[in-house]
């Protein structure tokens, strides 16, 4: 029998892949990039460092694929077919904690684009247009309710401490959270939303968040609140965020993820003022690969050994 084979589809640089070949010694491990110039079995793919939908998709569909294990970029994994890889017992992992640096220093980014007027100042700018009458305001003192304490929130909250908010968690069962002031369940939020000067979503993608933020919850806002979206787009109703921001009930909006992307060009989001649009770069970090691959290599030994996995095990019933 062949070896089985380690197949990286996220790009690493060269010494990194001889790493995984010197971890893993008795698995041929083959790169996107090389793999067209290749002729191997891809049933005999065992562990899949990436996610490529199309070849993805043939794995999970094959009564022979030999896959066990898949290293996910992403913290989110709700694009995968979560149902079938924990029916054939396979193991996933995912990206959490690369993310939260980058994501939490952007919603920071976002809300002074707001309350500094920076966001008008730009398209000021594309205008020749002089306007020092803008409205500016402060972040000591405010409420920002973070929906959602993992790996982001949690470092979200620290810089909102360092800017004098006041931040205030929202998880499943309302736990505990270190540097939160407060932590509500899930199904509290709506008792806490008209307290928040800002609310941020985080919320992985699942059956209980879809729709999440829909007319209702967005009635129980604050009129005037600031609403940051940098978890998944299919979380918010569009038609009734939309319907927010034009009667002004939510004042601002940071848009990271939409429940289609690309936007489409006749979105009407694409023109308004009080929105500001990131084409889902918000969890762009630096030294990307090197951080994912941190997760991986950690992994390997322990995969190799046992079977299991050290960090970022997805728990594919909650589904994340």
């Amino acid at each position: 029998m062949s070896k089985p084979i380690i197949y990286v589809v996220q790009e690493l640089h060269n010494e990194q892949i001889a790493l995984i070949q010197k971890m893993a010694p008795d698995y041929q491990v083959i790169t996107a990039k090389e793999a067209p110039t290749l002729t191997f079995e891809e049933d005999q793919i065992e562990i899949l460092f990436g996610w490529r939908k199309d070849l993805g998709t043939r794995l999970l569909k094959s009564s022979t694929s030999r896959l066990k294990w898949i290293q996910m970029i992403s913290a989110g994994v709700d694009y995968i077919d979560l149902e079938t890889i924990q029916k054939k017992g396979i193991l996933v992992s995912n990206g959490s904690g690369i993310h939260a640096v980058p994501i939490a220093e952007s919603v920071i980014g976002i809300l002074l684009a707001h309350t500094r007027s920076i966001h008008p100042s730009i398209l000021n700018q594309q205008k020749k247009t002089w306007q020092p009458d803008l409205t500016f305001t402060e972040l000591p003192d405010k409420k920002i309710l973070i929906v959602g304490t993992g790996n982001i929130g949690i470092q979200l909250a620290k810089l909102s401490h360092a800017f004098g908010m006041l931040p205030i968690g929202v998880n499943r069962t309302g736990h505990d959270v270190s540097g939160f002031a407060h932590v509500y369940a899930q199904e509290k939020i709506d008792s806490i939303l008209p307290e928040a000067d800002i609310v941020v979503n985080i919320l992985p993608l699942t059956a209980e968040t879809h729709y999440f933020y829909d007319s209702q919850r967005f009635s129980a806002m604050k009129d005037g609140v600031l609403f940051i979206n940098v978890g998944r787009g299919p979380s918010v109703n569009t038609s009734d965020l939309l319907a927010a921001l034009v009667t002004k009930k939510i004042a601002f909006a940071g848009l990271d993820v939409f429940e289609e992307e690309p936007l489409p060009v006749e979105s009407p989001l694409w023109e308004m003022e009080n929105v500001l649009i990131t084409p889902h770069t918000s969890g762009q970090a630096e030294h990307f690969k090197n951080k994912l691959f941190a997760i991986f290599a950690e992994n390997l030994p322990l995969f190799i050994q046992s079977g299991t996995l050290a960090r970022n095990n997805v728990d594919l019933t909650l589904g994340y």
